[in-house]
């Protein structure tokens, strides 16, 4: 009767745990990979909604709310606040003019990028129809509404290419791209540090994904998905942008300065995706032996 070597059938099991453990691990990192990673990269819904970027306005009630209270998640969130308003006060200082109440104050602008396209979120407090502030004399009217501006954006990151250094404008009216070859200029000649307001002229590159929400707790959100292709950029190496944005007026305005980061190739992904697989099989066929 041959005789069993306990130690060594012991060991022999101990190993073959080990090694269905890794293998479980490595299976389990599979899934990360592939699901983890593009459920972030495609995390924002372009719907004015902005609790995908981690903000919640029907809490943003009160002045400075949106100073303190940051955007969180995405993979790599740009932005810059200046929340100088709201809607209990009339007339505040915001920038180079005033606010009437929150329609005349530039909030927040957000970017984040994934593999293919550039996310902007805008938070302001202007209608999509514009607002006429009371005893307000505007191209010979007392009854004018100033607009909300067109989005600007300086995708080389060089002031000498593009009228004020902006080569490219996102349309609000349609969600329409252009290369834009002629910004108009703000209304009041005081606040012309807020130019470009709107888009002039240019070349239609595409229209993008773009929503212009409805009010809530008196702000509004632009919100839109860009192509990287359309800016003329890609995720393969950081590149920087600036994003821009104001009003008809000119009373406030804000000028974001981001970056597009390196976001992995799906390419990349699946080759790692498949060496983890293979790996797994390796661990499971010396688990049999």
């Amino acid at each position: 009767m041959k005789r069993v070597n306990v130690k060594k059938l012991k060991e022999r099991k101990s190993k073959g745990m080990r090694m269905k453990k890794i293998a479980q691990i490595l299976v389990s990192a599979v899934f990360v990979l592939f699901f983890g990673i593009f459920e972030v990269s495609m995390a924002y819904l372009i719907d004015g909604n902005v609790s995908d970027w981690g903000i919640d306005l029907g809490a943003a009630s009160s002045k400075g709310y949106l100073n303190s209270h940051l955007p969180s998640g995405g993979l790599d969130i740009d932005y810059t606040t200046e929340d100088n308003a709201d809607k209990y006060k009339y007339w505040t200082e915001v920038g180079p003019l005033y606010s009437y109440q929150n329609y005349f104050d530039a909030e927040a602008i957000y970017f984040d990028n994934d593999q293919y396209y550039a996310y902007i979120a805008i938070i302001q407090g202007l209608p999509e129809a514009g607002y006429d502030p009371p005893g307000n004399y505007a191209h010979g009217t007392w009854y004018y509404k100033f607009k909300p501006g067109d989005i600007a954006i300086d995708a080389d990151n060089d002031p000498g290419t593009g009228e004020y250094g902006y080569e490219f404008g996102l349309d609000i009216s349609d969600g329409s791209l252009y290369s834009v070859s002629d910004w108009e200029k703000v209304y009041y000649d005081d606040a012309s540090i807020s130019n470009p307001w709107a888009i002039n002229a240019g070349t239609k590159k595409g229209t993008v994904s773009f929503v212009y929400s409805t009010e809530k707790n008196s702000h509004y959100v632009l919100e839109a998905a860009i192509p990287l292709h359309l800016l003329g950029l890609d995720a393969n190496t950081t590149h920087s942008l600036r994003i821009h944005w104001t009003q008809e007026c000119g009373n406030d305005y804000l000028t974001l300065n981001a970056d597009v980061n390196p976001v992995p190739e799906p390419a990349t992904l699946f080759l790692l995706g498949t060496c983890l697989i293979g790996l797994a099989g390796i661990g499971r066929r010396k688990l049999k032996r």
